[in-house]
């Protein structure tokens, strides 16, 4: 107590600024690596003008080297392991039923926080069906997903799909669009609970089908 009574405010409150500075810095690492990682280069860079990369200045910028690799350390401890793929599932061209999934609807159909899982048992149960699924996503499913790094073949390796078979729309666009002129020009069904109101034109031709989640299996309405 005698320690804490010689202590200034600012000396108090210094390391708790550091210890959620740090936090926030390992945070950002874990859900954007590569735009953080430009960042701290370019704050280097700026700080390289008053602190050029002389002998002088290694140890302060080698240790700083050793926090930057510490904290990337961190960030990918906390990272969730990627998600098993489904086991494969072979459909002869013959038998195959093609069939398009709104993605970024599905990942929501088993709680109000998006899964990859959901997603993923519910390509597992059509390909069981003989289904080859064509999966949409908009873009922003990897902000619902805390995961800005999935790419496409992540997505697909995740969903246990053919890369070709997995569609990550650019930023800025919704899936919808792409996936109801997707199926309408391949005469395909539709896995969404969706209304599609804004594109009732389009959906209203299409065959829709609905979906739940019982006892963690997704049951379908109209297939």
């Amino acid at each position: 107590m005698d320690v804490l009574a010689s202590l200034t405010p600012l000396q108090i409150l210094t390391p708790v600024i550091l210890a959620l500075a740090a936090f926030g810095y390992v945070r950002c690492l874990a859900t954007a690596l590569w735009q953080t990682l430009l960042g701290t280069a370019a704050l280097a860079a700026l700080l390289s003008l008053s602190y050029p990369f002389i002998a002088a200045n290694a140890w302060g910028w080698g240790g700083a080297a050793v926090l930057v690799l510490g904290a990337v350390a961190l960030s990918r401890l906390g990272r969730p392991p990627a998600p098993a793929a489904p086991p494969s599932e072979t459909v002869a061209a013959s038998d195959r039923k093609d069939i398009v999934i709104d993605g970024t609807n599905v990942l929501y159909w088993d709680g109000e926080v998006a899964e990859l899982a959901s997603l993923r048992l519910v390509v597992s149960a059509l390909l069981k069906r003989k289904y080859a699924p064509v999966v949409f996503l908009d873009a922003s499913s990897r902000h619902h997903l805390k995961d800005k790094s999935l790419t496409e073949k992540d997505f697909a390796k995740a969903l246990g799909l053919p890369q070709n078979r997995v569609m990550v729309c650019p930023a800025g666009t919704e899936a919808d669009a792409f996936l109801l002129k997707y199926a309408r020009e391949n005469n395909m069904p539709v896995v969404s609970n969706d209304q599609f109101r804004d594109r009732a034109q389009i959906a209203g031709k299409l065959r829709l089908v609905r979906g739940i989640f019982a006892k963690g299996k997704p049951i379908f309405e109209g297939l």
